[in-house]
């Protein structure tokens, strides 16, 4: 595009500048007069043939800035170039005041430039629209909807007092609109141009309104859906743990209905806002408004803050509160506002140094920053908006450029272009392919039904809505080589870029790129160690309500506050916080128990009476001890079997007592070790049976001493009954009774191998479960019975001639089995795990002990250390003396 035709574009301003700012503070002024300046200049344009025409003033109370370049087919622009639409409320007592924009900024010169760069670089494409020359005519109406739908009607009429209803030139070449950047102006473009059923492709809009396209079936968008950052926005809180948030959001439907549906992300995601505060969207808000909704920021406990809202609300709210009493909060932007930081008064944004921005993606536009420079540089007096931007932003006007050699237009703008300059784009962007998907759809129309022919015709009719369809299906690939395609709902994919506001000690600006959302997979990557945190945070800030419990703690909502604020309460013995839901406590599985941090379960210790332990230790020494004496008695008993006093006491039954004492020693080594199955099947019977022989062999002993005292009185009945035969048929048939009791207790409830994991906690208790303790205790009960009758008949038979009565040994021995196994029944019930086995293990060696050392210690005392008195002759003065003792 050369420098001539650069100098042909059409610029025409018309505005009234008499409206009243209302003071807030010295910030504010520097803001209301940058905007008054702003708003001063009316005057001349030239249009396309270079001819001069006055400016028309409406009578309207409504004006705008308009750029237009004559073609074949024409694409309207309706922007947001100056930044605010300002004006003073109306009581409409008198004439209202104008509407009228203000605050011009390099940003947003940036759109204005990037619409004309995109129509100029296919006017010299020859594989685009070939022998079709494309114009356009481009509206700034800010951020007002009233400028909007005027904008609207001289674009459809084609006059400079619009016609509503009504096009007055046969030859019409409206083909499509560009336009805006906010959505509540949108909305108001979209209810005439889709009446009239002309394509709207819109470059900021993210109001999911637009989706439906029963109502607007001929609106696209070069960006996404405002709610498809809302996955962003949350998984960006959770990443960080921010779960206590607050909300500020203009006061206007799309904004207020986002922030709402935001919020139900958030508490799907348990996050919680500890506020929502809503600002009036105009530029003359009461400052009361503003500044309680600062307070409330300031005695809020959230660090972070989210804004929904867009720059023109932005501008009043940093600019009327006190943003200079706020600290240690950090700001998350949503897409919708795109900060700006090229103002003057930017010391301002201090404050919002360190925040979060969401914004859509950047990407490069070849050639366009050397055109930008090259426009700039020639237009900086033809060009209105530049010669605003230059003269409020760097300082000179045209008659100070002409007195002072300091002010060179070209020194001063080729320095801050050389420090402005972008390498690459976002909004710009946007408005770009905005326009490219325009000249793609008519290509592709032209190839189908000459549009041409129909341009030359004028487009009046059904030619823009045929458009449309073309718009839907179209596919095409751009410079940077990815697919350009619309979505079932008129969109781009959903993809979003996050930055970090950065504000240096000089006051320079940026916002550097920290991370992304990935559409494919709903994710978002953060690059954590680019982020500068600003001057309050000296690393990642926290924002939450209550602190995070402790391991093994579960949360307790507090009354009538939101659920992101608890107290901590210390889970139950074996339960830790369920994963899932941190408000109530589970149990860890049977064989788990949570370890001692209480953050996960681990596995139970498994315990049972071993030989490692000291108490299984100290039993088994002791039965090994005790064997090794019944060894040894035994074996002094075979020596000396010949002995009287051995022979005297029924030598077989006394080999075979020793014998089932050895064994029954033994049986306690089969409840030290890890139960098994067998061991577990076979160890209480084999030792009950055992035992019960031991006692029923004890009986048997006395009833025969008894029995051969008796009989050698003449004529006594139990003379026939003497011999060893009577001996083993008592033993047989006490045994068999026990016999018959263990049989049964096999048969019908054998013990197993069981564990027992509520006793101690954080165990599991490996033991043998008994199966029925009725058996077990009926066991118990038909030895301790035995053992009654062996203690009665060892009383009757204590009158005896004491050589050859064991009445007081056995009685005694007898004594000592009751005592124990009198204590051992309540001490085994009141014990557990291995405990209740060594209680058992005791009682097995104490009863056996018992047994051993009163009936045979005096026995083997006199055939080890007083082996005189082991003789016959010794035998028969014994039994002379006792007999003589009882004659009266």
């Amino acid at each position: 595009m050369s420098t001539s035709e650069d100098s042909n574009i059409q610029s025409q301003l018309i505005m009234k500048s008499d409206f009243p700012i209302i003071i807030y503070s010295n910030e504010l002024l520097m803001y209301s007069l940058y905007i008054a300046v702003s708003l001063t200049y009316t005057g001349t344009a030239e249009d396309h043939q270079g001819q001069t025409r006055r400016g028309c003033y409406l009578s309207t109370p409504v004006s705008s800035m308009e750029y237009s370049r004559d073609g074949d087919i024409v694409i309207g622009g309706i922007l947001q170039i100056l930044l605010v639409a300002t004006g003073d409320t109306n009581d409409f007592v008198e004439t209202p005041f104008s509407v009228a924009c203000g605050g011009p900024t390099f940003q947003n010169l940036k759109h204005l430039l990037a619409f004309i760069y995109a129509i100029e670089e296919i006017n010299n494409n020859t594989d685009i629209l070939p022998n079709i020359t494309l114009g356009y005519h481009i509206y700034d109406v800010c951020a007002s909807e009233v400028l909007a739908l005027k904008s609207v009607f001289h674009l459809i009429s084609n006059e400079e007092n619009p016609s509503p209803n009504f096009i007055c030139h046969k030859k019409q070449n409206l083909i499509a609109f560009v336009g805006h950047l906010l959505s509540s102006t949108t909305y108001t473009i979209a209810q005439i141009s889709q009446l009239y059923k002309y394509p709207q492709i819109n470059y900021g809009a993210l109001d999911s309104v637009f989706n439906n396209h029963i109502l607007y079936p001929s609106l696209f968008r070069t960006v996404p859906t405002v709610y498809s950052q809302f996955k962003m926005i949350v998984q960006l809180l959770t990443h960080f743990r921010w779960a206590w948030v607050g909300i500020v959001a203009a006061n206007e439907e799309s904004y207020l209905q986002a922030s709402e549906e935001l919020i139900k992300e958030m508490k799907r995601a348990q996050i919680c806002v500890e506020f929502k505060e809503v600002i009036a969207i105009s530029t003359h808000a009461h400052a009361t408004t503003i500044i309680n909704t600062w307070e409330v920021i300031k005695r809020s406990s959230a660090r972070v803050i989210i804004l929904y809202l867009d720059e023109t609300q932005f501008v009043p709210f940093l600019m009327k509160g006190p943003y200079k009493l706020i600290s240690e909060r950090l700001w998350i932007a949503s897409v919708t506002l795109n900060i700006i930081t090229d103002y003057k008064f930017k010391q301002a944004l201090f404050s919002f140094n360190g925040s979060l921005l969401i914004s859509i993606p950047e990407r490069d536009i070849p050639g366009f920053s050397d055109f930008m420079t090259q426009y700039i540089l020639t237009n900086i007096f033809n060009n209105t908006f530049i010669q605003l931007f230059w003269e409020l932003n760097l300082g000179c006007s045209q008659a100070l450029h002409l007195r002072d050699y300091n002010c060179s237009k070209k020194k001063i703008l080729k320095e801050f272009l050389s420090q402005n300059m972008p390498s690459s784009y976002r909004i710009s962007y946007a408005i770009y392919m905005a326009i490219y998907a325009l000249a793609y759809a008519m290509h592709n129309m032209n190839l189908a039904t000459e549009l041409l022919k129909s341009a030359n015709k004028g487009l009046i009719g059904t030619t823009p809505y045929k458009l449309n369809r073309y718009l839907k299906d179209l596919h095409f690939e751009k410079a940077s080589g990815e697919d350009f395609v619309f979505s079932a709902d008129g969109n781009i994919p959903e993809k979003f870029d996050l930055l970090n506001l950065v504000i240096y000690a000089n006051g320079t600006m940026c916002r550097n790129h920290v991370g992304r959302f990935l559409p494919e997979v709903h994710q978002i990557d953060i690059i954590r160690e680019s982020i500068n945190w600003g001057p309050y945070f000296n690393q990642t800030p926290t924002s939450i309500c209550s602190k995070p419990c402790a391991s093994g703690h579960r949360r307790t909502h507090q009354n009538g506050k939101p659920p992101c604020c608890f107290d901590c309460v210390p889970c139950s013995d074996g339960e830790l916080p369920n994963s899932t839901d941190l408000n109530i406590c589970a149990k860890c599985p049977e064989d788990l128990w949570p370890n001692p941090s209480r953050d996960k379960c681990i596995q139970r210790i498994i315990d049972f009476l071993s030989y490692e332990d000291l108490l299984g230790l100290a039993l088994s020494c002791c039965a090994s001890i005790c064997i090794v004496i019944v060894k040894t008695i035994l074996i002094t008993f075979i020596k000396h079997r010949n002995t009287p006093i051995a022979r005297a006491n029924n030598l077989k039954i006394s080999y075979m007592l020793l014998v089932c004492l050895k064994l029954s020693f033994i049986c306690t080594f089969l409840f030290i070790g890890c139960p098994t199955p067998w061991i577990c099947l076979l160890r209480q019977t084999i030792f009950l049976f055992i035992y019960a022989v031991s006692i029923s062999l004890v009986l048997a002993k006395t009833i025969t001493v008894l029995l051969a005292f008796k009989a050698t009185k003449p004529g006594n009945k139990f003379r026939n009954w003497g011999g060893a035969s009577i001996s083993f048929v008592l033993v047989f048939f006490c045994s068999f009774g026990e016999f018959l009791i263990c049989t049964t207790w096999l048969i019908y409830a054998p013990p197993f191998v069981d564990t027992e994991s509520k006793t101690i906690p954080g165990i599991i208790i490996l033991q043998c479960n008994e199966g029925s303790f009725t058996f077990f205790y009926l066991a118990i009960s038909y030895i301790g019975t035995l053992a009654f009758f062996c203690f009665i008949v060892a009383f009757i038979a204590r009158k005896l001639p004491d050589q050859f009565n064991e009445a007081q040994h056995i009685t005694f021995s007898m004594l000592v089995f009751c005592s124990v196994w009198a204590s051992f029944i309540p001490t085994y019930l009141s014990t557990k795990g291995k405990h209740m086995v060594a209680v058992e293990i005791f009682a097995i060696l104490a009863s056996n002990a018992g047994l051993l050392t009163c009936i045979f210690a005096p026995k083997c005392y006199i055939i080890l250390l007083k082996p005189h008195r082991n003789t016959k002759a010794q035998l028969s003065v014994k039994i002379k003396l006792s007999k003589a003792a009882k004659t009266p």
